[in-house]
């Protein structure tokens, strides 16, 4: 069974990769491009979704709006990774003060519900992309930090490490070439369900407003426009709602399958 959501979850994240690549070939019609005669025009050929209601068509907002929502989730946590990997190596290995310290800190950050504190954020800063970046990464590296921490905890007192610190290896060289490899079983399945969490939260924000542009094809940003016309046109919301489903979901299923792989004792 859990083969099978892993392979779904794969596919569907892989498909959809696939889709926001090459979405300049995919797409059938400029994201941009108002026909304001065609407004809520319902979903036939040519127009497989339909059109919202400037009349753009909504199969090619969706395809560029994979761009959007993957291009920040990787971004986001490809930072969060980096940056709490090295903070995360620093508390558990070095311990002490700097251990306490950086566990108070990651404390007061987890005390914040991550889409309260992204919207409190956000609502101090212009739309753009950069923004969005910025506020989900500002939380995003704690959970990575707990992770290594938790890990290095465990890792360094092992023979191995041990025995490299009486040959003379460096502290750097020990973390980067013998704790982390042995954490990637845990990071892997972290990613994933991160990645889940970092599109629910830029579309959340971009429902709200508060996320990429208007004029940037988004899946919150049209399932905010299209909660306006639910009535007359529920498949301006439909189709987008949909996306946001199964890229969730796809993240979701393949951390499940990871987790049981590659960190059997986590389950």
């Amino acid at each position: 069974m859990h083969s099978l959501t892993t392979k779904i979850g794969a596919f569907l994240i892989v498909t959809l990769l696939f889709v926001a690549i090459f979405a300049p070939w995919i797409a059938p019609h400029d994201p941009n491009l108002f026909a304001i005669q065609e407004a809520f025009a319902p979903p036939r050929v040519g127009y497989w979704f339909g059109q919202d209601a400037d009349g753009r068509d909504i199969f090619s907002r969706i395809i560029y709006g994979a761009r959007v929502s993957l291009g920040i989730g990787f971004t986001v946590t490809l930072i969060s990774l980096v940056v709490g990997c090295a903070i995360g190596l620093l508390s558990g290995y070095v311990g002490g003060v700097v251990d306490k310290t950086i566990s108070f800190v990651s404390d007061v950050f987890l005390a914040f519900p991550s889409i309260l504190f992204a919207i409190t954020i956000a609502a101090f800063l212009s739309p753009s992309i950069g923004n969005i970046i910025l506020i989900l990464s500002l939380k995003g590296w704690v959970t990575f930090a707990r992770l290594v921490r938790g890990q290095t905890f465990s890792l360094k007192e092992r023979d191995y490490i041990r025995a490299g610190r009486a040959l003379g290896a460096s502290s750097l060289r020990l973390c980067l070439l013998h704790l982390l490899p042995n954490m990637v079983g845990p990071i892997v399945v972290n990613i994933s369900f991160g990645l889940a969490g970092v599109i629910i939260i830029e579309s959340a924000l971009s429902f709200l407003g508060l996320g990429v542009p208007i004029d940037t094809p988004s899946w919150g940003g049209m399932l905010d426009q299209g909660t306006q016309y639910l009535l007359v046109a529920p498949h301006l919301s439909i189709f987008p709602g949909i996306f946001i489903m199964l890229i969730v979901v796809g993240f979701n299923f393949l951390g499940d399958g990871l987790r049981d792989k590659l960190a059997p004792r986590g389950k």
